[in-house]
């Protein structure tokens, strides 16, 4: 099977007020900012303590984007090119023509309408030049904002994982399954 979509070079995305590019190791310390807020890390993973850690993230994404098993931008304002949010495909199942989202924004740009743009725009060549039939988030159920931001983008929930995440307070938090279908983001009118 021929690759459907070829990776290089790496595409940049704009939007209305967002831009996402590819991540350059100069952000490091843009992304140890929001990777190292135990707020924002609370659903996501263990928060950074070192600015190697995010030298160390950035590499490696930049290795699945070369071996083409996913792409992650650095999110950034129109007009700014620092930093803010990274936004990816991740888990990306060529054959079956799907790949799941993952996504973190630095606390300061929460309630702005960054995350819903920039996931927009994502959505968009996902569905179009990815050709992507389906679109998987994973997140903890009572993640109340990732839960509007996929809900407003036209997700649905499939599915529940009982005890599914550990919190550092020891308490453990269900995890939900949301897609959302090529056929359902066209009719939307969003793509």
């Amino acid at each position: 099977m021929t690759d459907i979509f070829d990776f290089s070079p790496f595409p940049t995305l704009t939007s209305k007020g967002v831009v996402l590019r590819e991540l350059d190791p100069e952000d490091a310390a843009d992304l140890f900012v929001w990777r190292s807020d135990p707020e924002v890390q609370r659903y996501n993973s263990e928060p950074m303590r070192e600015v190697r850690q995010a030298s160390e993230l950035i590499a490696d994404l930049r290795r699945e984007h070369s071996a083409q098993k996913g792409i992650h931008w650095a999110v950034t304002l129109s007009g700014d090119n620092r930093a803010i949010g990274l936004f990816g495909f991740v888990s990306w199942e060529r054959f079956h023509h799907r790949a799941e989202v993952g996504y973190d924004l630095r606390r300061d740009h929460w309630g702005r309408g960054i995350a819903t743009e920039a996931l927009g725009a994502m959505l968009r060549f996902g569905f179009t030049r990815m050709r992507l039939n389906r679109v998987e988030a994973h997140t903890i159920a009572d993640n109340h904002g990732s839960v509007r931001l996929l809900r407003r983008l036209g997700f649905e929930r499939e599915g529940l994982r009982r005890a599914y995440s550990l919190e550092e307070d020891g308490t453990y938090h269900d995890g939900a399954i949301y897609g959302l279908l090529r056929r359902d983001h066209e009719s939307s009118g969003q793509s």
